[in-house]
This record gives C-alpha cells, structure tokens and sequence, in this order.
C-alpha cells in the first residue's frame, strides 16, 4: 500500500480509536466530546484526502477581544471561550506567542461551562517591553482542532507598575512637604 494511501487509514483508525476509548471511559467525556470525536471520524472517513490539521466547525470558538496591556512582571492574560453545546466541554487552550518577549505554557487544560462565554486565564511572564502577537487555538485532548485559531494582540510595558508606584510615592511625599512648610509658615504668621 502507498504511502498516501496509509495517512487517511491511520487517520480514520486513531478517531475510531478515540471514540471507542470515550465509550470505555464514561467518567472522561460528555456527551459533547463523544460527538466532537465521532463527528471527526465521520469527517475523516467520509473524506479522506483531508489533512488532520484542517478545522473543523463546532460550536466551539475563541472569542477575539480588545488588545491587551501587560504591565506587570507576570500575570494572567484573559482568553474567551464560547460554548453553544448544551454540556461542558474539556478541551486544550493553545497559546504560542510571535517572539521571546513573553513566556507562557504551551497549554491549559479547561472545563467550558454550557451555553456560556467563560474567561480562561493563561499565565504569562513579562520578559521585554514590546508588541507581541499571541496565537490562541483549541483541541479536544485526543488532538482534533476546534473552531478557528485566533490571534491577540499584546503590548509589553514590563516594569510599568513599579515606576508608577515610585512616582506616585514621590508625588505624595513631595504634597506632604509642601503642606508642612505652608503649616509652618502660618504657625510663624501667626504668632
């Protein structure tokens, strides 16, 4: 047999596979997941000159929201996640981001409330100031793409928060002794 023609039958196999393992092991999956799968081994067999990287339409997605300002060391970015399936789904949120600025996880495990938008927090850790582009997709844990990848955008002000804590600090010092040469200058006025 062809090389090409051994792809589409592991393919169908390994989703076959991932159904019957969802059938074995209720405690793992919803019912959504088994549909995710099964409707994925559906897909595969139906068409098998599909490559295993091609999204599929779920109702599912990433939520693409305004830009994201980090102005701390480390912290948490906010990713949103729809769910229109009448049942919690687990899946795998993926973030990469474009360059070194920043370095997080590769992924984070996440339960998708029912019929809701729900906020999965990604940590992150602040490495240099600068713009980062920040590719966001999802996967069910045996591996099939949900929905269409989306890309965030992310400004990097790494140590922001502390010079503004230090000139905020500095303001107030510098208002103390201003008012305390004023009260002083009444106190000698006044006698």
């Amino acid at each position: 047999m062809s090389s090409g023609g051994l792809r589409p039958a592991f393919r169908r196999a390994l989703a076959v596979l991932s159904a019957l393992i969802l059938l074995v092991v209720p405690s793992v999956a919803s019912a959504s997941q088994l549909e995710i799968t099964v409707a994925s081994a559906n897909s595969l067999t139906e068409q098998p000159a599909r490559s295993s990287s091609t999204v599929t339409d779920f109702d599912i997605r990433i939520i693409k929201g305004s830009n994201i300002n980090l102005v701390a060391t480390a912290s948490r970015v906010p990713v949103q996640i729809r769910n229109d399936y009448d049942s919690d789904i687990r899946i795998l949120v993926w973030s990469r981001p474009s360059n070194l600025r920043v370095t997080m996880p590769k992924t984070v495990a996440f339960t998708a409330p029912a019929n809701t938008t729900s906020n999965v927090m990604i940590p992150v850790e602040a490495i240099a100031n600068g713009e980062v582009r920040l590719n966001v997709w999802l996967t069910s844990f045996s591996g099939v793409p949900l929905g269409h990848p989306a890309v965030l955008n992310m400004t990097v002000q790494r140590e922001v928060e502390g010079s503004l804590l230090v000139g905020f600090a500095a303001v107030v010092v510098g208002l103390g002794v201003i008012g305390a040469r004023r009260m002083m200058k009444r106190r000698k006025a006044d006698a």
